[in-house]
């Protein structure tokens, strides 16, 4: 189904096209090998999860840019494309994952192995194919209930659920603004609404009737699913559309210091509940609450210092942010360079898959070496062979799968030109070959 906006002064982007950037390739390379490092190490790098945040930002951006800029150069907005394009992307792989997982649980269970629950596989199975894994086993499931996240195997899963809510949403939403000409206003409610979820978590709210047992997890911790990102990353891409290639010349200086700045706050708030930051003597704020004696919001509000979590999402989003600006406006930038460098691309190409199946190795392998409660050392010693484990895992996954997927996926691209996941190249999407200097994006 395409829809076709009617002719009275529908808004239209006038920022230059997208085109191919670098810098968030490796963005998601790096950040996914920061996941892995967090995975193995949660108590050293604890505040890495702000990285999530960065994800989110950007899928916001690239969504809604892609979006906008699809009905600049269409006239429409192809729904059905854009599903497509998203059943194709993110489906076969969870659910080759999610299979694996059940044949697991189901020897398990055969040869009574410890450990291996096949109802909590399937529970989370089903969580993770219907995506609401964010709302029965959202993230901080352990801050309330702790033997509940003690059963879980793909506790990762939960920030697939909640892009894709957003990927729901967000096509009819941006349809519908760009029709009647309400993507500033858009803008104007999704800033209130980011600004509130700030204030509240810097207030303890970690969501709705948060000590109501009754409610679903995801609706009492719905603050630390981290909704603001998303929305902050469509901001973003409605104030780029609102800027022209004139103006982006003149706003070059004050979006580099801005980058600059953001880096800062953003690196800032990486390391802010770091175990290894504390060992050092350097500064540390505890991530959440232990569990559930320490769930309260009094008891939250009391202590000191802050909860990382009270302000270490809101600042991390925003430094990123100003980051994301910088990379799309300033090439020669050296974070944009860095970051574009080409092992760090290819990882990025690789991080969906890696994302989706490091659980599974590390799962064992922490499971057959002690468990999460052996030394500092021994955390460090195994670390390695987790990482090399999830590549071990994830590229013939990603070879064998993720590429023909990829390759399907090209025949639902909106416009005459798109990228090439599978290369990073710009391709005739009739043909699926390189086209030369010409610019587009996806993801």
């Amino acid at each position: 189904m395409t829809v076709t906006a009617p002719s009275s002064k529908p808004f239209v982007s006038v920022a230059p096209k997208l085109g191919l950037v670098g810098g968030f390739d490796g963005i998601r390379g790096i950040g996914v090998m920061m996941v892995l490092v967090a995975h193995a190490l949660i108590d050293l790098v604890e505040s890495w999860a702000t990285i999530v945040d960065t994800f989110f930002v950007l899928s916001g951006f690239l969504i809604t840019t892609l979006l906008l800029q699809e009905h600049r150069s269409t006239g429409d907005i192809g729904m059905r494309k854009f599903y497509a394009r998203r059943a194709i992307r993110l489906l076969p792989t969870v659910w080759l994952f999610c299979a694996v997982w059940i044949v697991i649980g189901v020897i398990g269970t055969v040869f009574g192995i410890e450990g291996i629950s096949l109802r909590g596989i399937l529970e989370d199975a089903l969580a993770a194919v219907t995506y609401v894994y964010d709302l029965v086993f959202p993230s901080g499931l352990y801050v309330i209930q702790p033997d509940v996240q003690d059963d879980r195997y793909m506790w990762h899963l939960w920030t697939l659920s909640v892009e894709e809510f957003f990927y729901f949403l967000i096509p009819g939403t941006v349809l519908v603004c760009v029709r009647r000409n309400w993507v500033r206003q858009l803008a104007w409610v999704f800033g209130v609404l980011i600004v509130a979820i700030g204030l509240a978590r810097w207030f303890a709210f970690t969501g709705f009737w948060q000590n109501t047992e009754g409610v679903l997890p995801g609706i009492r911790l719905a603050f630390l699913q981290r909704p603001d990102a998303l929305m902050l990353g469509t901001v973003l891409a409605i104030v780029n559309a609102n800027l022209s290639a004139e103006r982006i010349e003149r706003l070059r200086k004050p979006l580099l210091v801005a980058g600059t700045i953001g880096l800062v706050v953003w690196f800032a708030m990486l390391n802010l509940s770091s175990g290894a930051i504390e060992k050092l003597g350097g500064p540390y704020f505890p991530f959440l609450p232990d569990g559930p004696a320490e769930f309260s919001r009094p008891q939250m509000l009391a202590e000191a210092p802050v909860y990382w979590f009270r302000f270490g999402h809101t600042l991390g989003a925003l430094g990123f942010a100003a980051i994301l600006m910088c990379l799309v406006h300033q090439r020669n930038w050296w974070v944009s360079r860095f970051w574009s460098w080409s092992p760090f691309q290819w990882v990025g190409r690789l991080s969906y898959t890696l994302y989706v199946w490091h659980a599974l190795p590390f799962i064992i392998i922490i499971a057959l070496t002690g468990g999460v409660e052996i030394s500092v050392a021994g955390q460090l010693i195994r670390t390695p062979f987790l990482i090399a484990s999830a590549f071990a895992v994830s590229l013939p996954v990603y070879y064998f799968v993720e590429l023909r997927v990829l390759k399907a996926k090209l025949r639902f691209a909106a416009e005459k030109e798109t990228l090439d996941l599978r290369t990073g190249k710009v391709v005739d999407t009739s043909t699926g070959r390189p086209v030369d200097g010409s610019e587009s994006t996806d993801s």
